[in-house]
């Protein structure tokens, strides 16, 4: 069927209004599992179900409403302290807040899926008291005209649903007569943009991910005042785009050549800085605090723990930290796994724990802060830390390194292992990811966002896993160099210093060539042969190197020339070309030439 303007408005309202509800609904309920007094927050949490509930039934949708009337009743003999929660209770409000989401990511995603709601809703019933009723359910909105003109069109947001339903709060229980009209509403129906309705499916169980993938990011709230800054910016820009308009007049009109040079000299610092600004507050708009990724762990967390057994503590330090919206969307799976890492194979049981004198309750703490021009996030655990010769023990055994290799390596270079395919310290496999379970692919992700994964340890004491992200994807500082009358583009982040050196101090120690720099010995790479540039300057006896770092890994990369820093818009070589190795994409220089973004992080990976 078709739904009109007035339809697609009332949904798109409860969708926007339910998904914000529903994100925030994780968090505050394992806080309220650690502070069951907060009388504040249960009834947030109470809200947050009865708002749910009270749209979901002006709407039409029943499956929604029976779940969450359920779990309102619940949580409302919790308020008035008739029940005392406890983990188990907790348990079942989460799996029934999982199944609320399901059924939403249902209707986000236009599915008429029955789902099978006995399950949940039968863990449901012995908490609740005697006399809890079933939900009045009206005529959905998206009904056949003739029906849903009696329906009135009022917004679904929490008085009005309720009142629109006939409902009160469960504290004022309906008579028992309301049962049957529940069954006799229609079922949950999700809109579809074509005019043939789509098959019923087969009732399914409702995933266990309980709809995670709710959020919707193809939006972004943004305060007006960044709204006004930027209008602002954008009104200084026209002012400056008049100016040059009547410059370039004023030129073909015979205006004095060095008059116009000076004239325009001044208007190319205002354009500048008049960019500057606007592309900082565009840049603002896009950002988002980390708190989005980061309010999904409280939950993962006490779900690990409650599986394996061990008593852990989650701290979360600076999820204000705001970064862009594209890297937001990115980091989320490499945290998850890091997280479960540590819970599964960093922490004790609380037994072990004891034993070795620590306090039975580990602790996991999550932090964000911004350093420069990046963010660095932490997931930091007080377990029992990475034994460095069980990791090279395990990396032998699977034939990943020789012994030679591991002869040769430092303490840092073992821990790295850790990052190889294949890699894993587990002796079973479980559903849980043991440490260096699909590490390889975590440090794959952090490295497609141009950032850097590093490992702290102490033996005993814990271990940290400290990522270096990026604030934006979009525009980064470069340098420019010219390779034998080529320019490149190095990300400036990854700069360490430039020097101009003879080629007689270059040296070859087992097939590499290498510079003595100060107290260390530095390895070359030519971009030249690297990048199969052809030779053009070959009588000149010095060139520069540009010595880039990626942790604590160095090399040096001989250019011919340094060309000075500039800003650069980065810009997708598709998806042909999106794998080429050392090359992280391209820009477009002020002369219209195209020049290639070096990846140093590819470069250092593969002359290590």
């Amino acid at each position: 069927m078709a739904i009109d303007c007035e339809d697609q408005e009332l949904l798109d309202g409860f969708l926007a209004e339910t998904t914000e509800l529903l994100e925030k609904l994780d968090d505050d309920l394992i806080s309220l599992e650690k502070s069951p007094e907060d009388a504040d927050l249960m009834n947030r949490i109470f809200r947050s179900i009865h708002t749910v509930k009270g749209a979901s039934s002006f709407l039409g949708f029943d499956m929604l409403v029976k779940v969450t009337h359920k779990t309102e009743d619940v949580l409302n003999r919790l308020r008035k302290v008739e029940l005392t929660l406890t983990p188990e209770i907790m348990d079942v409000i989460l799996e029934a807040v999982d199944l609320v989401k399901t059924l939403v990511a249902d209707i986000k995603g236009g599915d008429i899926i029955e789902r099978d709601l006995e399950g949940t809703i039968a863990k449901l019933i012995p908490y609740l008291s005697e006399n809890a009723v079933e939900a009045t359910v009206l005529a959905p909105v998206f009904a056949p005209k003739e029906e849903k003109e009696a329906a009135p069109p009022a917004a679904p947001t929490e008085p009005a649903a309720s009142q629109q339903a006939g409902e009160a709060a469960p504290a004022e229980p309906q008579p028992a007569k309301a049962e049957p009209k529940a069954e006799s509403a229609p079922k949950q129906v999700a809109p579809s943009p074509q005019p043939k309705p789509q098959p019923v499916k087969e009732p399914q169980k409702a995933p266990a991910k309980g709809g995670e993938d709710l959020a919707d990011n193809s939006t972004v709230r943004v305060d007006v005042k960044r709204l006004d800054d930027l209008m602002n910016q954008v009104g200084e820009l026209v002012l400056e785009r008049n100016r040059m308009i009547q410059l370039h007049s004023d030129y073909q009109t015979g205006l004095n050549p060095a008059e116009f040079g000076d004239d325009f000299g001044k208007l190319s610092k205002r354009l500048n800085f008049v960019t500057s600004e606007l592309q900082m507050q565009v840049l603002k708009m896009r950002m988002l605090p980390v708190e989005k990724v980061f309010k999904k762990f409280p939950r993962i967390v006490r779900n690990l723990a409650r599986d394996l057994g061990k008593e852990v503590d989650l701290v979360i330090y600076g999820e204000e930290t705001e970064l862009d919206r594209s890297v937001v969307d990115e980091i989320g799976d490499p945290l998850i796994h890091l997280i479960r890492n540590a819970l599964d194979h960093g922490l004790e049981t609380p037994e072990q724990r004891l034993a070795a004198g620590k306090d039975r309750t580990g602790t996991v703490v999550l932090s964000a802060a911004h350093e420069g021009n990046q963010i660095v996030i932490s997931i930091k655990d007080d377990g029992r830390g990475i034994d460095p010769d069980r990791i090279a023990r395990k990396a032998l055994d699977k034939g990943l390194v020789t012994d030679d290799q591991v002869a040769a390596m430092g303490t840092r270079e073992i821990l790295d292992l850790i990052f190889l395919p294949g890699f894993s310290t587990k002796e079973q496999t479980t559903d849980l990811s043991g440490r260096g379970v699909g590490m390889d692919v975590v440090r794959t992700n952090i490295r497609k966002l141009n950032g850097i994964i590093e490992i702290k340890n102490e033996l005993g004491h814990g271990s940290e896993f400290i990522l270096k992200l990026p604030l934006t994807l979009a525009i980064i500082q470069s340098l420019l160099v010219e390779v034998e009358k080529e320019v490149y583009s190095i990300p400036l982040a990854s700069v360490i210093e430039t020097m101009r050196v003879s080629k007689k101090e270059f040296h070859m120690i087992g097939g590499q060539e290498v510079l003595k720099l100060r107290d260390s010995v530095l390895p070359l790479l030519r971009l030249q042969r690297t990048f199969g540039c052809h030779e053009v300057y070959t009588d000149r006896d010095t060139c520069y190197v540009v010595i880039v770092g990626v942790a604590e890994k160095r090399i040096g990369l001989i250019v011919t020339r340094l060309l000075g820093q500039q800003e650069v818009a980065i810009k997708s070589l598709g998806k042909f070309l999106s794998n080429l190795p050392g090359i992280g994409g391209s820009t477009i220089m002020g002369d219209g030439r195209v020049a290639l973004i070096v990846d140093p992080i590819g470069l250092v990976g593969g002359a290590a």
